[in-house]
């Protein structure tokens, strides 16, 4: 079967967490309940999953079955102290909200651990996923980086990767040119 036909297979899964991670956010770095979330969702994987000691993050390393250097995979997965007014049937309904889209980094990520543990062998190098709390604040970087997330493949990352999502944005909308630096 091809990494598509995989990806496809397992969107109904991540379309499922990804509406259960919306209806349940936490906010800052004690996110317990998502943190178990992800752990589950994750169960099954060929992957080495370290817990955070002063915040709930996970951090799970996937060793490739090829030599290769380490890249970096990194997914927000806090909310905001908003009170969601969406209708959605998935809708938070305990004062916070994913208005930024964590939930569906979360989901993503988990995505990405799975498809490519079922691909453990092509892989070469390793995978580094950053499930991190307090991107909104208090800033759940820093205590990751002091817990040794850029060593958690025995090797720091050659190249770390993130993404955003942003409200609005259909998948054929033009994204805007970066035009460098200004003074």
């Amino acid at each position: 079967m091809s990494f598509l036909e995989d990806a496809q297979l397992l969107q109904p899964e991540l379309v499922e967490l990804r509406r259960r991670l919306h209806a349940h956010p936490e906010l800052g770095n004690d996110l317990p309940w998502t943190q178990r979330q992800v752990l589950e969702a994750l169960d099954g994987c060929d992957l080495e999953i370290t817990l955070g000691r002063s915040l709930s993050s996970v951090v799970a390393v996937l060793r490739g079955g090829r030599p290769g250097p380490a890249v970096l995979l990194r997914g927000d997965m806090d909310g905001l102290p908003i009170e969601e007014q969406t209708g959605l049937d998935f809708a938070s309904t305990n004062g916070a909200m994913h208005a930024c889209g964590h939930d569906l980094h979360t989901a993503g990520l988990v995505g990405a651990a799975r498809l490519l543990s079922a691909r453990r062998e092509e892989l070469p190098g390793s995978v580094v996923f950053m499930f991190q709390p307090g991107e909104e604040s208090p800033g759940g970087a820093a205590p990751m980086i002091e817990e040794g997330v850029l060593n958690a493949a025995g090797e720091r990352p050659v190249a770390a990767y993130g993404i955003h999502v942003s409200p609005g944005c259909s998948p054929t909308a033009q994204a805007p040119s970066w035009r460098g630096p200004t003074t």
